[in-house]
């Protein structure tokens, strides 16, 4: 069975890279997944020993026994962090945390950042799963539970779009991207007005549902990483339409979808698609959607794109250009909250400079991608890279990355880093580590500098410089 590389928060971001995942096993983070998701899954424990250098697992809790708070809170006292379920059961146990989304959102003993990191992991399986078999009638009531899952989390805590922003990717893959815009907007539109329970589960459902029409562009187009011919810009502007007829099939979608959907790459000038509407044409959540759809196209990272945005670049082109293609009230909204996020220390970058400058010789962009990173040990005059190690990226630049990783890595050992994209994995580069702190949870936040290896071989690094 294929495991989506998007389980950051339930499995820790280890993806189908991991040995568990190759021994038919998903992890599963005890810290952050709802009790309720175990009923009737069995649950094991990493063994000690290997076979043939495979992981083997043990039975912890059977199917009819139930895993509960102090089965949680025994194993954490031991050191335990992670639980297995076997591959056979991951549907299932995807389905329960669904279902069980409110009384996530309702429990008073998760953090807000945790509950944000569940209900944001769950809406990107939920949004892959569409975009794979697009039929909503078999979906519509999953939506409904996600929408109002995002909803109540938002009306429930101001704090709200700060974790929900952290709990982001910004890799700008369809799935990933559709749920960034529809987490943003709920708090959006909240700090716009829209205060109604309705009302806003009727807009993370546009957010959600808002790129469906990309099922219908093929892969290498929407993929492609040099520029649009004109034939393919052509078609990549007939999305919004496309995206409504396919909803336009279904009962139970809301007519606010479908005009988010039409008019999201609308602009109010007129200079936007797919029918040059301007102004009071298009529908105030439209407009909010098309700030937000901006600036997530802006920012998200991938390998090698050329125009990935620091915050506080994506925001001066989008402040540019208000009032002339982007609403003004809305434009203001969205800088109050990332400058919340700001205070909050959610953001990497800043959300904007006094002098409009980036102070960085390389820009760096903030992501949250699983990856992999091998130490690499001098052997005669060769380097031999060893086993590598889960890790998870959250920033990276021309001059270096940022991760962080389950186990400590030594200042002044060389390392190489490899991200993982959809079931394989891309070599970014090798360099030095110039740093390795104590992050939370016992995870070690590590900065890696870039490096030529005939610059590493005999440096003499001054770890405290970084």
């Amino acid at each position: 069975m294929k495991v989506s590389n998007k389980d950051v928060v339930l499995s820790g971001g280890f993806g189908t890279s991991s040995n568990s995942a190759r021994a038919g096993y998903l992890p599963i983070c005890l810290e952050r997944v709802p009790l309720e998701a175990f009923k009737e899954i069995s649950v094991y424990l990493r063994a000690d020993e290997k076979t043939k250098d495979t992981e083997t697992f043990r039975l912890y809790c059977s199917p009819n026994v139930r895993f509960t708070q102090g089965h949680r809170e025994r194993l954490i006292a031991h050191g335990v962090k992670f639980v297995y379920i076997a591959m056979a059961d991951q549907a299932r146990f995807r389905q329960q945390t669904e279902d069980t989304l409110l009384l996530t959102v309702d429990d008073p003993s998760l953090s807000i950042s945790v509950k944000s990191e569940i209900v944001y992991e769950t809406s990107v399986e939920l949004v892959n799963e569409l975009l794979s078999e697009p039929d909503f009638a078999s979906k519509s009531t999953r939506l409904e539970k996600v929408s109002r899952a995002v909803t109540t989390l938002v009306l429930n805590d101001p704090s709200a779009f700060s974790h929900l922003f952290a709990a982001s990717h910004h890799d700008f893959y369809t799935a990933t991207h559709m749920v960034n815009v529809a987490t943003w907007m709920v708090p959006l539109a909240y700090a716009m007005g829209y205060h109604n329970t309705e009302d806003l589960n009727h807009i993370c459902e546009a957010g959600l549902l808002h790129d469906v029409g990309k099922v219908y562009i093929p892969a290498e187009v929407l993929n492609k990483k040099g520029k649009l011919t004109n034939e393919e810009w052509d078609l990549i502007r007939q999305h919004p339409e496309m995206g409504c007829k396919h909803l336009e099939k279904f009962d139970r979608i809301d007519p606010l979808v479908l005009t988010v959907t039409r008019q999201h790459h609308e602009r109010i000038d007129g200079s936007g698609y797919p029918h040059k509407i301007k102004g009071e044409q298009m529908h105030p959540v439209s407009k909010i959607c098309a700030v937000v759809d901006s600036f997530d196209a802006m920012t998200a990272f991938r390998p090698f794109k050329d125009r990935t945005m620091t915050v506080a670049q994506a925001l001066s082109i989008i402040m540019e250009e208000t009032p002339t293609k982007y609403d003004e009230a809305v434009v203001e909204k969205w800088v109050g909250l990332l400058q919340s996020a700001e205070r909050e220390g959610v953001l990497s970058e800043p959300v904007m400079l006094a002098d409009g400058k980036n102070h960085r010789e390389f820009p760096r962009f903030p992501i949250n991608c699983p990856a992999r990173a091998h130490i690499l040990q001098k052997d005669g005059d060769e380097w031999i890279e060893r086993p590598g190690i889960q890790v998870i990226a959250h920033n990276i630049s021309r001059s270096g990355a940022g991760f962080v990783a389950q186990q400590q890595v030594q200042p002044g050992e060389t390392v190489r880093l490899y991200l993982q994209g959809h079931g394989s994995l891309s070599r970014v580069d090798e360099g030095l580590v110039m740093r390795c702190r104590a992050y939370k949870d016992g995870w070690f936040e590590v900065g890696l500098k870039f490096a030529a290896m005939k610059e590493i071989e005999g440096t003499d690094i001054d770890t405290k410089a970084a």
